[in-house]
């Protein structure tokens, strides 16, 4: 659903709720039998008819439009997605959207306790594919006077999260070690 469609669906409701709110008016201007006991009340009892959306239209269409946009950007996402070779046990080394890669299988609990420290308290969990995780992004070290840790990389595996860096980051500075469980 387009953002102007969205608009015309909430200006729409203004509309029903400012009538909803003369029609009260009206009654109370012109007649000596209340239908309320107070004016608050029939403003507030008027005022909750227009909140309420029975046919749930407005939600619907926040739905449909919210769910395109997801669909959208799964699209890109998979457009931009690393068609390349990826980094396997096997090969060791790996050419990838930045550059090298390799990995490496250590303890993560320190390098954790660094990103908790630092605001980060995603789940760590280890992917099926042996990837260490945190929260939706591949653990990984790297340069860090060029990735900073927290920032996000695209690797062959998927995209990441440096945390980490390690003595090859002098070596080869755009090098990505990827944290897994091989």
């Amino acid at each position: 659903m387009s953002r102007s469609r969205r608009n015309v669906l909430k200006i729409l409701i203004i509309e029903e709720c400012l009538l909803a709110i003369i029609f009260v008016y009206i009654i109370f201007a012109t007649s000596e039998a209340h239908l309320f006991a107070n004016r608050s009340d029939a403003i507030t009892d008027s005022l909750s008819v227009c909140v309420i959306d029975p046919d749930d239209h407005v939600e619907d269409g926040v739905k449909a439009y919210e769910k395109e946009q997801a669909e959208i950007q799964a699209a890109i996402e998979e457009a931009n997605r690393w068609k390349g070779p990826i980094l396997t046990p096997g090969s060791g080394v790996n050419y990838g959207p930045n550059g090298k890669e390799t990995y490496y299988n250590l303890d993560m609990s320190g390098v954790v306790s660094i990103m908790r420290g630092m605001g980060n308290n995603d789940e760590y969990w280890v992917r099926d594919d042996g990837c260490k995780m945190l929260g939706d992004y591949i653990m990984v070290a790297a340069n860090l006077n060029l990735h900073p840790r927290g920032s996000i990389v695209e690797t062959s595996l998927g995209d990441a999260i440096v945390c980490d860096t390690g003595g090859f980051a002098k070596k080869n500075p755009t090098q990505i070690d990827i944290a897994v469980t091989w």
